[in-house]
């Protein structure tokens, strides 16, 4: 016989235990929820105005670029004499 259990037995048995204990209730209060909601709902906020800076920033350097090809197309070319 073995005096030692295999490792598997070890992680199985520690595994069940873990599935066997009771779930703690949540412990939140509502107060807490409320402010965890509006701690959620400002990083969001702050999120969505950097998106929608980034995007204004990327729609104005695209125009730009586009002007600026668009006049580079309209100048008139110079002929070289060789």
């Amino acid at each position: 016989m073995r005096s030692q259990p295999s490792q598997v037995e070890v992680s199985r048995r520690q595994a069940e235990e873990r599935f066997k204990s009771p779930r703690k209730p949540d412990s939140k209060t509502p107060e807490a929820a409320d402010s965890l909601r509006q701690a959620e709902a400002a990083k969001t906020a702050r999120l969505r105005a950097l998106r929608l800076a980034k995007e204004a920033a990327d729609k104005e350097t695209a125009n730009r670029e586009a002007a600026a090809a668009r006049a580079r197309r309209t100048e008139p070319r110079r002929r070289s004499s060789t």
